[in-house]
């Protein structure tokens, strides 16, 4: 038979021997990892949590980005040239809305003078001492031109006219000649029609004013966030109002609540740690055969909790060196070492197991290199996996996501060298404790377990312990596999063969999956800003009001043509209303009497002031007189002046705003942002660019989906083909992908059907089911591999037994890690649990069922290629002092090279060591 084990079989030996290394001077193994993470951890001191929201959760080169660069380089925002509703930039702004408390209408008089009184407050009581001197709103606001601090006087002005019976036209108001927009300031707006049919303002029930403060120099925006926060400590104390309720939020409040995010995992992480810690070291106590009595000496409490504090040391490690590095760090990283703990945890479970299967009477430096042989090409594996399965994530267009993969992904390689080097030489040393008979906590010697019915009960609870046999063919005494182990190899995997389970193993995966691809099409896209926030925050119910009131009907869209025509020309005038008249009747566009543009303004001027028309050639003249009329208005900021093409001196670009509707939801959010860029390519001499701040979210709605299925494609490929390398045969290879398939799918169809979306907080935990559900399904598949056994269940068996409690073990420990943080009041943080929860889970259940099913199913065939016995075995001068005629155990792999199945001696190495050999060399 052809062999599939070239990297496999050179691993294990290189393992094999680097075991027996450590083991020779395990001082050294410990003392350098050690100072390593002390060194690293220097980088804390300089931790710098990155806060900015839009930055993290907006993809690299977003389109959005660009668009809002643009507005910024023709009109950047300095103090003197804020216009209201005209600013893309959310630095340094604040954010209130008021509601009517008894339905009431928002524009009648007592509610208009309640909000007239908050404005007072904020505008005079609210201030900051800075350097000496005293600031106040007026001081730090971003004024137009000479005229102060926009403040809410369009509130006062439209309330007024309500109140004196005057027809307030929406969404455009008109007093004389001048116009203004109120459709994005108005909410639970209730209309009439006038005797022209225009709409007539008849109810509304809430109010968005907008604080917009300098942020530029720096020690101006530093004033500004003084302000922002005195400004919210104010509205908590300000008196409940009797005709109006409000809702606030301010520049500085999503960075607040990533903070709140990452201080809320602190205390939990240290509760993770503690249980991970109690349940290994139980998981880790053995007992005297026969008795619920504890064996001192086979039991590994110590050995247990620092396995849990390996992976610490790879968290600090790996957190400290990156921000030495000067990598970024950002608060969702704060996730990171619940997933690393458990990973190490899982790894630690796998160690132990292995080297309880080796034969006790072994000197300590072949029990190890016996252990490394086997264990390490599982943690090999494992670490691998999920290494690359993070690296892939690294690609991802998501700065929060690059950031956590990167950190996650550092975190499992340094553990996984440490788990090699530290922890395997603390093995080393209590494996030599347990060759000695010692206790394995107070390091003196135990009584023989023979003992127990004449010995004290303090005794017996205390100092009982196993002591090996000194000939290593006594396999009654030296292998001591666990009982979880023999359950999974001598109930559970015989009853999960029968006919009757396997097909209800088959038809629950089948129910399984058909829920699964159900939720799969249910999905729902996009990290909605109010879902960074933690439940009890301030600005949800702000959001909210937003959604209810605002995003209906009347929020705005910048829309600026870049490179404008000859407006000289009339055919290009006609062109540029139509692409107006265009934006403005789309589904997600009010219409014509939400547009505000210059030129139809200037229109309106030379029509219905002047009765004038202006010739063409005039074009240009005509603009400077009207711009030069209306100086104290808004639109002559909306053009920009320059040499054209021909050389003369013209309108080079500008700009105008329409109203949008129905922009609730993200699906509607993300097809009015599609729809407006679509609009805009319509015109592509024109050069148009169309931007609203919440285009900064949509742009991750939209390639979430993308990313997300090229990560897993990509990660897929690079596990199939991990698996095609460490599984010595083909064909199994490929059920462990169809396997990851399968959990990636359930994963995906289940977080949906279970409130998640499919976001950048969950397409972390989609790239990291990818590892977890590699690692279970390839141990599972690498047991039956190497099994030597002739049925396929026997094989199963073999598989179920040496890896079943092990991997049971550790999904139940990450399942620990993770499970408290179920009770996070956060978006974020519930995202992950529940995630994590479902890809192990799932994971779990395809490798301890319905994995072993289909394989005993398909792959009925010897699965793994001969071994050959001049490879199997490599003399070194010291194994024939250990070896007895005899049988070698079921499931002891003789130094790592996967020999399983009773045989005797002289079969597995040669008839040149079919002969007597010498006893082993003091106590085994």
């Amino acid at each position: 038979m052809a062999k599939f084990d070239c990297i496999e079989r050179p691993l294990s030996r290189f393992f094999d021997q680097y075991g027996r290394f450590v083991s020779r001077a395990p001082l050294l193994f410990i003392i350098f990892p050690l100072l390593f993470t002390i060194i690293c951890s220097i980088g804390f001191l300089q931790l710098d949590p990155l806060t900015d929201a839009i930055y993290l959760y907006t993809p690299v080169g977003a389109p959005s980005k660009l668009e809002r660069q643009a507005i910024h380089d023709l009109w950047p925002l300095t103090n003197g040239s804020y216009i209201p509703g005209r600013s893309v930039t959310q630095s340094r702004e604040v954010q209130l809305t008021f509601r009517t408390k008894d339905n009431g209408n928002i524009l009648e008089k007592p509610y208009s003078e309640a909000i007239y009184r908050l404005d007072q407050y904020i505008q005079h009581r609210v201030k900051v001492e800075f350097e000496g001197r005293t600031y106040k709103y007026k001081d730090l606001c971003l004024a137009w031109r000479n005229e102060g601090c926009p403040g809410a006087k369009h509130i006062h002005v439209i309330s007024d006219l309500f109140q004196h019976g005057f027809n307030v036209t929406y969404p455009t108001v008109r007093i004389g000649s001048v116009g203004g927009y109120i459709g994005g300031a108005l909410g639970g707006v209730t209309v009439g029609y006038g005797k022209n049919d225009e709409l007539i303002l008849a109810k509304a029930q809430a109010w968005l004013q907008v604080y917009h403060l300098q942020f530029y120099p720096s020690n101006m925006s530093y004033v500004s966030g003084l302000w922002e926060k005195a400004f919210q400590k104010a509205l908590e104390e300000y008196p409940e109002d009797p005709f109006i309720q409000f809702t606030y939020l301010h520049s500085q409040s999503l960075a607040e609540e990533l903070k709140r995010n990452a201080d809320s995992l602190v205390p939990r992480f240290i509760l993770a740690f503690t249980i991970l810690v109690i349940f290994s070291v139980i998981c880790n106590m053995a007992l005297i055969d026969g008795t619920f009595y504890i064996d001192w000496v086979l039991s590994k409490p110590i050995l247990a909790v620092l396995g849990v504090f390996n992976a610490g040391m790879g968290i600090a490690t790996a957190i400290g060196a990156l921000n030495l590095a000067g990598m970024p760090y950002n608060d969702i990283v704060g996730v990171m070492p619940f997933l690393v703990v458990a990973v190490g945890t899982d790894n630690m479970f796998l160690m132990v197991a292995s080297i309880r299967r080796t034969n006790r009477a072994l000197p300590t430096d072949i029990r190890i290199g016996e252990c490394m042989s086997d264990a390490a090409i599982s943690m090999f594996i494992t670490s691998l996996t999920d290494a690359f399965s993070f690296g892939v994530g690294t690609i991802t267009s998501i700065p929060a996501v690059q950031i956590f993969c990167v950190y996650t992904c550092a975190a499992i390689v340094i553990t996984f060298i440490y788990q090699i080097t530290f922890f395997t030489a603390w093995m080393t040393i209590m494996v030599e404790w347990e060759r000695k008979g010692l206790h394995c906590v107070f390091l003196k010697p135990t009584l023989p377990h023979s003992y127990k019915n004449i010995t004290s009960v303090t005794h017996k609870l205390f100092w009982l312990g196993s002591h090996a046999s000194p000939d290593p063919t006594n396999t009654s005494i030296n292998l001591k596999e666990s009982t979880a182990s023999y359950f999974f190899q001598n109930w559970f995997a015989p009853i999960l063969m029968q006919p009757v389970i396997r097909c209800l193993s088959i038809l629950w995966f089948g129910v399984y999956l058909a829920i699964a691809i159900f939720g799969c099409l249910q999905l729902r896209e996009g990290l909605e800003p109010v879902n960074l926030l933690v439940q009890d925050s301030y600005a949800i119910p702000h959001y909210r009001v937003l959604e209810k009131y605002f995003w209906h009907y009347g929020a705005t869209v910048q829309i600026v043509v870049n490179n404008a025509p000859d407006l000289r020309n009339p055919e290009e005038r006609k062109m540029v209303m139509s692409m107006v008249h265009s934006f403005a009747n789309s589904k997600h566009t009010i219409g014509d009497d939400s547009i505000q543009f210059w030129l139809k303004e200037m229109n309106r001027y030379y029509d219905n002031e002047l009765e004038v028309k202006y010739t063409d050639p005039m074009f240009y003249e005509a603009a400077r007189h009207y711009f030069a009329a209306k100086k104290n208005e808004y639109w002559p900021e909306d053009v920009k002046w320059g040499r054209m093409r021909d050389g003369s001196y013209g309108i080079t670009s500008f700009r105008f705003l329409v109203g949008l509707r129905d922009i609730v939801s993200t699906v509607d959010q993300t097809a009015t942002t599609k729809l407006m860029r679509e609009i805009a390519g319509r015109y592509p001499r024109y050069n148009v660019t169309t931007f609203m701040p919440l285009w900064l979210f949509t742009d991750q709605y939209a390639l979430v989906v993308p990313n997300t299925v090229q990560n897993i494609g990509i990660a897929m490929i690079v596990m199939i083909f991990i698996a095609l390398a460490l599984i010595p045969q083909p064909m199994c290879a490929i059920w462990v992908a169809l396997a990851i398939a399968s959990i990636d799918v359930g994963v995906i169809g289940y977080m949906t059907l279970w409130d998640v979306n499919l976001d950048a907080i969950s397409m972390i935990t989609i790239i990291m089911s990818i590892g977890f559900s590699v690692d279970y399904s390839a141990h599972i598949t690498y047991g039956y591999v190497i099994s030597k056994r002739p049925t396929p269940r026997e094989r199963v068996s073999d598989a179920l037994g040496a890896l079943g409690w092990p991997l049971f073990q550790g999904g139940i420990s990450t399942i620990m890690a993770v499970g408290v943080l179920a009770t996070v009041p956060a978006y974020m943080i519930l995202t992950f649990f529940k995630t994590v929860f479902l890809a192990i889970t799932i994971g779990l259940v395809h490798g301890l069922i319905f994995l072993p099913v289909t394989l005993s199913l398909f792959v009925r065939g010897p699965c793994a290629a001969s071994i050959d016995a001049s490879d199997s075995f490599e003399s070194d001068g010291k194994h024939e002092d250990f070896l007895q005629l005899g049988t070698v155990p079921h499931n002891h792999h003789i130094y790592g090279h996967g020999y399983d199945g009773p045989a005797s001696i002289s079969e597995v190495l040669g008839h040149e060591y079919a002969t007597p050999v010498v006893k082993p060399r003091g106590p085994g």
